[in-house]
């Protein structure tokens, strides 16, 4: 059996069930860590603090999801285009990962409707890349969670 044939028996014993469906038809992967995909989508306007004092939010997951989106996109662009110089293959690959397209595929996902934020200042700069935002967080989540190779096939 695979991971996911197993994981999809023990899903039906546990709780939060429609998360984990959620996030595998997202990501098609089941989550192993539940706990960083909800992370994920956690901005910081929303000021939550663990029993610990320390803020829960998903910008160190975005901080990794950049980087590992950037090497991801630039393995993948490196492949398709074999006989291009390193001028072009870093202009495709900036084109790629340029906030307004991570915003624009993260809509397109439905990861917008799934991140949780405060309403107040929702009209902050900021807050217009909170898809984007979220989709590295969620990248960077899943490379904790499974590795490169499952961010690579989601990609």
């Amino acid at each position: 059996m695979t991971f996911n044939t197993l994981h999809k028996i023990r899903l039906f014993f546990r709780k939060n069930k429609e998360s984990y469906y959620i996030f595998y038809n997202l990501l098609g992967v089941y989550p192993k860590d539940l706990h960083l995909y909800k992370q994920a989508l956690i901005h910081k306007s929303l000021s939550i603090k663990d029993k610990n004092g320390n803020t829960i939010n998903n910008e160190r997951l975005e901080f990794l999801g950049d980087a590992i989106l950037d090497a991801i996109v630039a393995d993948i662009v490196f492949r398709k285009f074999n006989s291009k110089r390193e001028g072009f293959l870093t202009s495709t690959r900036s084109k790629i990962v340029q906030r307004d397209m991570l915003n624009k595929v993260s809509d397109k996902i439905g990861l917008d409707k799934l991140i949780k934020y405060s309403h107040l200042n929702s009209m902050s700069s900021h807050n217009c890349n909170l898809s984007g935002n979220a989709f590295e967080a969620l990248v960077g989540a899943l490379y904790l969670d499974h590795g490169y190779e499952a961010c690579l096939t989601f990609m």
